[in-house]
């Protein structure tokens, strides 16, 4: 990505605040995109993510993904700062390693729980989305999953 291939774009990454999110907001931002870093839980840390990357204009909203009216409120202020969105990043995503053989180290609520962040989560951010995708020139999505659902590896029995 050359430093300016996303100038002047907006782009948002859900859970930006993550090691994952950061690496994609810093990216981002050095090929010229404003950068919304979006995060759950740890509003420290999205900031201190906002604050290292390059260029400006850059916001930090907290909104979880498994809260449908988060994210129309995320939203409108996205749309207010910016009137529009280029590209979102479903990037938010949560397990709970356990060994492969305890089936019980996961019950009923974490199973939902993780569902309805990494699956539900992506489709409904791009709901709350798409007004302001259809406003870009050429609105993107992007949606980030894991390895763990392709080649079971590790302690992600959930996937």
């Amino acid at each position: 990505m050359t430093q300016t291939a996303l100038e002047d774009k907006v782009a948002l990454v859900t859970g930006g605040g993550g090691g994952i999110g950061s690496a994609i907001c810093r990216r981002l931002a050095e090929a010229g995109a404003q950068v919304v870093v979006n995060y759950n839980s740890d509003a420290t840390k999205a900031q201190a993510v906002a604050d290292a990357l390059a260029g400006a204009n850059h916001r930090v909203i907290q909104a979880s993904v498994t809260d449908s009216k988060a994210l129309a409120r995320m939203a409108q202020l996205v749309a207010d700062a910016y009137g529009r969105l280029d590209l979102l990043v479903n990037n938010a995503g949560i397990t709970r390693p356990v060994p492969h053989a305890d089936l019980d180290g996961l019950d009923d609520e974490w199973i939902d729980r993780i569902f309805q962040t990494n699956v539900r989560g992506a489709f409904a951010a791009i709901r709350a989305f798409q007004p302001l995708l259809m406003r870009s020139d050429a609105g993107l999505v992007i949606n980030i999953s894991s390895i763990a659902g392709r080649t079971g590896v590790g302690s992600n029995v959930a996937y």
